[in-house]
């Protein structure tokens, strides 16, 4: 399994694609392009291009910077850039994909349906042909990340959404990859964590101040 850091560029630019933003490499991070929203630049720390890239996001409005660490302190106390607010925090989890379960059953009035777009492909799961969960996964360079995970009615069984990321893990090992990430919120960690993930990182989105 590659590390974070080495595979940065490759899983940053597969979260941004299942979040609807294309990439272009910005030094040793990414940086989103297309469409109108603000440019994000996301790489590591600590990290040469930060200084740099800290001026960028204060002289573009809206523009935000996003950098991963291995703890959340080293960023909100050492490397958040001059003049910039952090506004996000988030953690990045790690797991292998020949480590995870791969499939999960379905009440007899459930199915999965899959469909590859452009920046993703997208596993939906019913229930009495009505959808009722979805997820997001994209694949860089043997890297996964898998995502976007969404239940559509408030009274839905946890089954299906944990059907619907067992297949997006078997969809990232059907198309080649043997590292998976996923970035979810702080309260989020545990349930993953439970089932075989890892955190690898910690991610904080940093923004000028209005």
């Amino acid at each position: 399994m590659g590390t974070w850091r080495a595979t940065l560029q490759d899983w940053a630019a597969a979260w941004a694609a299942i979040r609807d933003r294309e990439t272009t490499v910005d030094g040793a991070g990414v940086r989103t392009i297309g469409g109108h929203a603000p440019a994000e630049y996301i790489l590591a720390w600590p990290g040469d291009d930060v200084p740099r890239l800290a001026d960028e996001v204060r002289s573009h409005p809206g523009a935000t910077l996003t950098l991963v660490a291995h703890q959340a302190s080293d960023l909100l106390d050492e490397a958040a850039p001059v003049g910039l607010a952090p506004v996000k925090r988030a953690v990045l989890l790690t797991a292998s994909t020949t480590g995870l379960e791969t499939s999960s059953a379905l009440p007899e009035t459930g199915g999965l349906q899959e469909a590859s777009l452009d920046l993703y492909d997208v596993v939906e799961a019913t229930e009495f042909g009505r959808p009722v969960a979805s997820g997001r996964v994209r694949v860089e360079n043997g890297v996964a990340v898998v995502g976007s995970l969404k239940i559509n009615h408030p009274e839905t069984s946890p089954v299906f959404g944990r059907a619907v990321l067992a297949a997006l893990v078997e969809e990232a090992y059907v198309h080649g990859a043997d590292t998976l990430f996923t970035v979810v919120s702080e309260r989020q960690v545990s349930s993953y964590t439970e089932t075989g993930w890892a955190t690898a990182a910690h991610i904080v989105t940093f923004r000028s101040p209005p």
